[in-house]
């Protein structure tokens, strides 16, 4: 009979013991239960801190240029009016980017560093602000830009034979004519760029798949016609961006009567 009661306290005792560990366990689980929910709130908490401490909106393009290092190749884009007030656009480059290959330095993952960030409105045809500031130019270990400019930096010839050249002066002529584009020419050979705008839609560019040229824009009008184009520049012809605190210093062009 004793050993009968004994059996029947063990029972007992571990039916109550286990009758704690399910309490317990489903203490626990309530608890991660809030944990969980907390923990989402927080994350909704920091997302919500992002988007209202970066309000505006960014568009990243990463572009690569291949070809050869001794050119740059052309890269151009058309910036919105006012009413999308003033566009940004930033060209950039980190270090060490496309070390593996070593297109540049070929001891070193120091291939070239690259920050220029741009401010500006509209084209030289567009009859808003039309600006285009360098704001910050910062490179290193190589050169990688050259020619930045409101209206780009091209050439130019008759769309029609006919007529006469808009701007005057000699066909291929070199300069900043472009009326309907702003632009830069950056470094080829196998390097990677990152485009970051706080507008939509892609920057064009020249991949350096071979060394034509492109064509940026062509108009006839009445008794004028012109067509803009851009070519790869030799790396001794290379113009460094200019810091300046006259966004208006790079507006050459008046806009057509016609």
């Amino acid at each position: 009979m004793a050993l009968e009661q004994d059996i029947a306290n063990l029972i007992q005792s571990t039916d109550a013991l286990t009758a704690v560990v399910d309490n317990k366990a489903q203490q626990l689980d309530n608890q991660m239960a809030a944990f969980d929910t907390r923990i989402a709130k927080k994350e909704q908490d920091v997302d919500k801190f992002i988007q209202e401490a970066m309000p505006e909106t960014r568009y990243v393009q990463d572009i690569f240029i291949g070809g050869s290092k001794d050119y740059f190749y052309p890269v151009w884009w058309t910036m919105p009016g006012n009413a999308a007030g003033v566009s940004k656009l930033t060209i950039a480059r980190q270090y060490s980017w496309n070390s593996d290959t070593q297109p540049l330095n070929t001891t070193s993952p120091h291939q070239a560093a690259l920050l220029l960030e741009l401010e500006g409105n509209a084209t030289a045809w567009h009859g808003d602000s039309n600006f285009l500031h360098v704001k910050r130019f910062h490179e290193r270990y190589n050169p990688t830009v050259s020619h930045a400019s409101f209206s780009m930096y091209c050439k130019r010839e008759k769309a029609d034979s006919s007529l006469d050249l808009y701007g005057g002066g000699e066909e291929g002529a070199f300069g900043a004519f472009c009326a309907t584009h702003s632009g830069v020419y950056l470094r080829g050979g196998g390097l990677k760029y990152r485009i970051i705008k706080n507008w939509k839609g892609d920057v064009w560019f020249h991949d350096g798949s071979d060394q034509e040229r492109r064509n940026l824009y062509a108009r006839s009008w009445d008794n004028w016609t012109v067509r803009w184009y851009a070519e790869p520049i030799p790396f001794a012809e290379r113009l460094a961006p200019t810091l300046s605190s006259i966004p208006y210093a790079n507006h050459p062009y008046t806009p057509p009567t016609a």
